[in-house]
């Protein structure tokens, strides 16, 4: 058994479902195509949430990205987003075999 299965194996339906189904945060995707390190991510955070301003708008300031590729990870996660809205509105919409 992988670990993947034995994390989700122990996880209760409901917690299998927030997983599938949650939106990754600008973070998560930065980091998955090599943007930007876990440290820059967790300094990013941590001033985030002191200042209350947007990742974005923190990035740029630092001049960690350009507006073009910070516009880029933007657009990966609306996509990322729509195949999961996609996907659930096809889920529900399917036919039950009953």
């Amino acid at each position: 058994m992988s670990d993947s299965d034995q994390l989700a194996h122990g996880l209760s339906e409901e917690e299998k479902w927030d997983i599938l189904t949650r939106p990754e945060k600008l973070g998560e995707i930065l980091l998955k195509h090599g943007k930007i390190t876990v440290i820059q991510l967790e300094e990013l955070i941590k001033e985030q949430e002191t200042s209350g301003k947007p990742l974005g708008e923190l990035i740029l300031s630092k001049g960690l990205m350009s507006r073009s590729e910070l516009l880029t990870a933007l657009d990966w996660q609306h996509k990322a987003d729509k195949v999961i809205i996609d996907s659930l509105t096809e889920l529900i919409n399917k036919p039950r075999k009953d």
